[in-house]
């Protein structure tokens, strides 16, 4: 059987024992096909909660290929939507969007009514009313999201310790090896005060900020830059992406003050 961790209708993923993980570049895989935002709570869009004075993304963002306005499609999350039209989408247990970089993630919101949330919205939604380290409170309880891969998944998959390059970070089967991307809001115990799911691991998250932040960690990682939600990332600009990259929307919260 898969692993609690292995995406769903990801094919090939083999996790028995009995074979091996076979994924080449070229693979495709659609795994978000019917996928479907819910409601919005809080008289927010659909896919989004309230929180304070606007709303976040309940999810962390799938995407839809809407090169054809009136017919749009969901794109594979696990490559780089290059100069494709797409659209941001907060869906439960979608497979979220990696390889994405902050001005394509910045666009796909845009595109969807939204934008990305500025790095106090983000850590308000992360941290809650109560000001918490991590999602569910102060002291870290390890796998409660997902949050620290046993093996770094490109030793795993090139058998290397690295140092790796764009080649190797933007591969398209990193994301599919078991035990690595989980579906949104898969992790019950990994959801903030006011309802967002995986604000702490799963992938890097990017925000408004114009010099290239993303924030509270992901699968591999959840301390090395911060705990939880205070994990923090400056090294890169907003064209950088890599497996890990992902991100989430905000918008105004209609007839909330700001």
């Amino acid at each position: 059987m898969p692993s609690a961790h292995t995406p769903a209708n990801v094919e090939p993923i083999f996790d028995d024992g009995l074979e091996t993980f076979a994924c080449t570049a070229s693979d495709d895989p659609q795994p978000n096909v019917g996928a479907v935002e819910d409601a919005g709570s809080g008289n927010c869009p659909a896919g989004m909660v309230a929180v304070a004075s606007f709303c976040i993304d309940r999810f962390e963002a799938a995407l839809l290929d809407i090169s054809v306005a009136a017919a749009p499609v969901p794109f594979s999350p696990y490559r780089n939507p290059g100069a494709t039209s797409v659209r941001a989408v907060s869906v439960s247990s979608a497979v979220p969007q990696g390889y994405i970089n902050g001005v394509q993630a910045a666009a796909a919101c845009q595109a969807a009514g939204k934008r990305l949330c500025t790095d106090t919205e983000w850590l308000r939604a992360c941290r809650g009313p109560s000001n918490l380290t991590y999602p569910y409170g102060n002291t870290r309880i390890p796998g409660l999201c997902n949050d620290a891969r046993a093996t770094h998944p490109l030793v795993e998959y090139f058998g290397t310790p690295g140092p790796w390059g764009a080649a190797e970070l933007q591969h398209s089967c990193i994301n599919q090896l078991p035990a690595s991307l989980d579906r949104a809001g898969s992790n019950s115990g990994c959801q903030s005060a006011e309802g967002p799911y995986d604000m702490m691991g799963n992938l890097h998250e990017w925000t408004a900020d114009p010099n290239g932040t993303y924030r509270g960690g992901y699968y591999v990682d959840t301390a090395i830059n911060g705990p939880g939600c205070l994990y923090l990332n400056t090294a890169h600009d907003q064209n950088y992406f890599d497996y890990g990259t992902g991100f989430r929307c905000c918008a105004d919260a209609p007839g909330i003050p700001r």
